[in-house]
């Protein structure tokens, strides 16, 4: 047999790689081997030798490296790899166990191992190599006493010396002496991604004597004891005798997250607030506050709420969730803060859906005047007078200002204005909550009597557009003019609605308690059914078609102005059956793409995506086509419930959210000025159209369809007569 059949060639490709790398591109589309060539086209040995005698050392990687170069060898951490040569430029040429690529890879990216801790790992599972790795330096760095004498046994940071050429450079080498190195490459040696914005490994270090130079020794007789297992050896569990070193080690396994068990609904909680905050102040500081308070300082109810791990109240009992309101919430986080101000303002909108105000006024009075726990000294007593009584009777008062300034106590509960003035007149001591009882009688009397304003906002208008004589022709007006009216009166009728009206519609549709909200919505049918009217009643068959052409122009505006309200009507109208029928009409028609265009944000699909989109980009004055947000407070009414005493107030806090967006727009009113004229045509043909049903509708759109077909058989005849 010749030597060339004695021996084997391992070819530079990565096609053959076995690995399937998830979320890195693994080049193994490249159509060229010839792309390999930077590195090295083969490396030869006789047959009689293995791949094992080609490899240095095998690393550990800590960390994903992607490279877009194809003579680099892509990796994900916890991989192990086989070093087959290492520069002095820290580029390291490794292949894959059992793959016939030779790639180069950062050397910062690697640990090297050991052939123990290689066989080691290899029967750990992936995704806990570097976990396991760490812990193992962990335990090697930890200090040991012998015979009184403390010594560290940190491990050698040059692991895996090996001999070197003497420029260094290690490569490999086949028996017969001969070496066949692939050129190292010249683009720059990339870096590990920092700590802070990767989950990478946190690398062990010694344990730092104390000020006055001890170090906590630990005992060494059980770090030698080993138990076989199928996979190897495993280390005893460590014993460390001084308490103030098994804290320091438990607090750097912590941060190495080296645990066997998964995390504990505490620790998740933890890890939460943690990665919010980017301190662990906010936890250490709530945690470190409930551990030290006495029982007569907890919060009596608090076994009868249920919370998420982000600390969020999801369900409790009525009694729980005002006890919740009143209390202090025990930290100076600002986002937990912000949280408990989002919990105060869920609660005074949607507290209507599960109690009275009645009822709630009762609970906070009682709040109030909280009895003081039994047997205690006076010590404990006056304790609890400050650190209980007095927050708590603060944060009730606080409670009662919120209800009346941003809740509307007096527009929704008038009757409640007078108790609520009788009880703080009674509040008399201590000084600074005296005063701020007086405050709050000045603030109802002044929203008693002060003098009525318009609902809505207002701004100074802009000088008024000049409108033609339209001599009650539609056609004659500036759409425009039109657009901007509708606006208008859209808009007052929507800064009318209420949050608590919002909610009701999950209970009714109909009835007082959503009198404002079922004018509003209303006012959406009567503009579709002018426009309807206003088509269907012109037999001329081009005014028609001047007639849709006007009506696009006025949504177009309508959509540059963000009254979706309006714009919503129009297109309902212009794409309904009896309208959409009269095909000579649309012939006709120069603006048909404009309305195909604005047709997309009509549809229900995706639950009104196009509009949702439409309203989370709208800036300024804006007036949202609600019917999306009421469909989602139906949704969230059947999602969720009540029961057993349990108040869902995770079913409070979707209705908040829903409200919040949908009702945002009143904040800020249109700066045009009105067009009495105008309004009174707009408003004189929604009265007057409103009042025709369906049938008239449909009656008058057959009817105008037959002349149209009529029409078009005349005109086919005096073609087919030569005319």
């Amino acid at each position: 047999m010749s030597l060339a059949h004695l021996r084997q060639s391992l070819h530079l490709n990565i096609d053959a790689s076995p690995y399937n790398l998830q979320g890195i591109p693994s080049g193994s589309n490249s159509p060229s081997s010839s792309a390999r060539a930077s590195i090295g086209t083969e490396i030869t040995s006789p047959a009689g030798s293995s791949m094992s005698e080609l490899i240095i050392c095998s690393v550990l990687c800590m960390y994903d490296f992607q490279s877009d170069d194809d003579d680099h060898l892509q990796f994900r951490k916890n991989e192990i790899l086989d070093v087959v040569k290492q520069e002095d430029t820290g580029w390291w040429a490794a292949m894959r166990r059992g793959g016939d690529f030779i790639g180069w890879i950062p050397q910062a990216f690697v640990n090297p191992l050991t052939e123990e801790m290689t066989e080691k790992l290899w029967n750990v599972r992936e995704e806990l190599r570097v976990y396991e790795y760490d812990a193992e330096q962990l335990y090697n760095a930890a200090p040991t006493v012998r015979n009184n004498e403390w010594y560290d046994t940190s491990p050698d940071p040059s692991p895996m010396p090996s001999p070197s050429l003497g420029n260094g450079t290690r490569y490999p080498s086949s028996p017969g002496g001969r070496r066949l190195p692939p050129p190292s490459p010249v683009t720059p040696m990339p870096q590990p991604p920092p700590l802070h914005s990767s989950p990478a490994y946190n690398k062990p270090t010694p344990p730092t004597p104390d000020p006055d130079g001890q170090v906590f020794p630990v005992n060494n007789r059980d770090r030698s004891e080993t138990v076989p297992n199928g996979r190897g050896t495993r280390r005893q569990p460590l014993r460390v005798d001084d308490p103030h070193f098994a804290s320091r080690l438990s607090r750097l396994m912590e941060s190495a997250d080296l645990r066997d068990s998964p995390p504990s609904p505490e620790e998740v909680k933890k890890s939460k607030i943690t990665k919010l905050t980017g301190t662990e102040d906010a936890w250490f500081d709530t945690q470190i506050a409930k551990s030290s308070l006495p029982p007569y300082l907890l919060p009596s109810f608090a076994d009868q709420l249920k919370l998420d791990a982000e600390g969020l109240v999801r369900t409790g009992t009525l009694v729980a969730l005002v006890e919740k309101l009143c209390s202090d919430p025990l930290t100076k986080d600002p986002i937990k803060l912000k949280q408990e101000k989002m919990f105060k303002d869920i609660f005074l909108t949607t507290f209507r859906t599960f109690t009275t105000a009645n009822q709630l006024f009762e609970l906070l009075v009682a709040r109030y005047y909280m009895e003081r726990p039994e047997h205690l000294t006076d010590e404990q007593a006056e304790e609890w007078r400050e650190k209980m009584q007095l927050p708590t009777q603060r944060r009730t008062l606080t409670l009662f200002t919120m209800w009346l300034q941003d809740h509307r106590l007096l527009e929704e509960e008038p009757h409640i204005a007078q108790r609520l003035t009788d009880f703080l007149t009674m509040i008399t001591t201590p000084q600074p909550l005296a005063l701020t009882a007086k405050l709050i009688i000045r603030s109802i009397e002044d929203l008693t009597f002060a003098n009525p304003t318009d609902a809505s906002p207002t701004v100074p208008p802009r000088k008024r557009r000049k409108s033609k004589n339209h001599k009650n022709d539609l056609l004659r007006l500036d759409p425009t003019d039109i657009a901007e009216q509708l606006a208008l009166l859209e808009f007052k009728l929507f800064v009318k609605l209420t949050p608590q009206e919002c909610i009701s519609y999950a209970k009714t549709q109909t009835g007082k308690q959503v009198e404002n909200l079922c004018t509003f919505c209303a006012t959406h049918d009567k503009l579709a059914a002018w426009v309807k009217t206003s088509i269907l009643t012109n037999e001329a068959l081009g005014k028609r078609a001047d007639t849709v052409d006007f009506w696009i122009k006025v949504a177009e505006k309508c959509r540059n102005l963000n009254n979706f309200a309006s714009m919503s009507a129009v297109i309902n109208a212009l794409s309904s059956t009896v309208i959409s029928r009269l095909h000579l009409t649309w012939a006709h028609v120069g603006r048909k793409s404009i309305l195909d265009a604005l047709i997309k944000f009509n549809d229900p699909s995706g639950g009104f995506s196009g509009y949702r989109m439409l309203l989370s980009n709208a800036e300024g004055p804006c007036v949202p086509f609600i019917g999306m947000y009421l469909t989602d407070i139906v949704h969230i009414s059947d999602q969720f419930s009540d029961h057993d005493g349990m108040i869902s107030f995770l079913k409070r806090q979707r209705w908040y959210e829903v409200v919040q967006v949908m009702l945002r727009g009143q904040k800020a009113p249109y700066n045009i000025a009105e067009s009495e004229t105008t309004l009174a045509f707009i408003s004189a043909h929604l009265r007057m159209d409103s009042l025709k049903d369906q049938t008239w509708f449909w009656e008058k759109s057959q009817e105008v369809q037959q002349s149209e077909l009529a029409h078009a058989d005349i005109r086919k005849g005096l073609e087919a007569a030569g005319f």
